[in-house]
């Protein structure tokens, strides 16, 4: 029962255009930071609020085995410190997203 639970959200998530958009972006390079994926979200969809969500729309792809992180660190951010990951697509996540696309 949960593995069609699992592949049933799968399809629902990669109908969400921004996270589709977020497949394109990882699958046209080797990974990317959260950031540098949130700064080409608003190159592309300039005014669309779903951009400021592009780590929770990340960590959605990866719940369901879409995309992977491939590296997290620390960075000071002036007035503290945060978290940097980057990301890939997983095989699976690439297959999911050339059948959508």
């Amino acid at each position: 029962a949960a593995s069609g639970l699992a592949s049933g959200k799968r399809g629902e998530i990669m109908k969400h255009p921004i996270r589709l958009e977020i497949c394109k972006l990882l699958d046209m390079h080797a990974s990317l930071t959260t950031r540098e994926i949130r700064d080409l979200l608003m190159q592309s969809h300039p005014g669309e609020k779903q951009v400021y969500a592009a780590d929770e729309h990340v960590l959605s792809l990866r719940a369901v085995g879409i995309a992977e992180l491939v590296e997290e660190w620390v960075e000071d951010a002036g007035e503290g410190e945060m978290l940097m990951q980057r990301w890939r697509l997983t095989k699976f996540g690439r297959e999911k997203y050339r059948k959508y696309w």
